[in-house]
């Protein structure tokens, strides 16, 4: 495991335990399924299903046909899971793009917040 994939890995196993203490939260997701890439620029990049809740399948490489996308590289990823770079400085300089519908964005920006 590369120091980015622990990152990530970190973040799910928060995000799990927020899910488990947070029944609204559970509530909101309880239909959604989206396929979520991560797209390291610079290498194959990272995947999950968020389904009903539940993180699955989390996998190096992207899933063909995702509703979410993040784009960075791997280094911008790194500085955004140490906080040394903020997610709102790094959408305004074009470090992080993503693709995704308004309301998938709003709620990613809930999970993480």
């Amino acid at each position: 495991m590369d120091e980015l994939e622990g990152y990530i890995a970190n973040a799910i196993e928060k995000f799990r335990k927020k899910i488990a203490e947070d029944k609204e939260l559970q509530k909101e997701l309880a239909t959604e399924v989206r396929h979520v890439n991560v797209d390291t620029t610079d290498n194959e990049g990272f995947s999950f299903i968020l389904d009903k809740g539940e993180i699955k399948n989390f996998r190096r490489g992207k899933h063909d046909a995702a509703e979410i996308t993040l784009h960075a590289t791997t280094q911008d990823f790194k500085l955004l899971f140490t906080g040394e770079l903020k997610p709102m400085k790094a959408w305004a300089t074009k470090r992080l793009k993503f693709d995704a519908s308004l309301d998938d964005v709003m709620k990613l920006k809930k999970l993480i917040g």
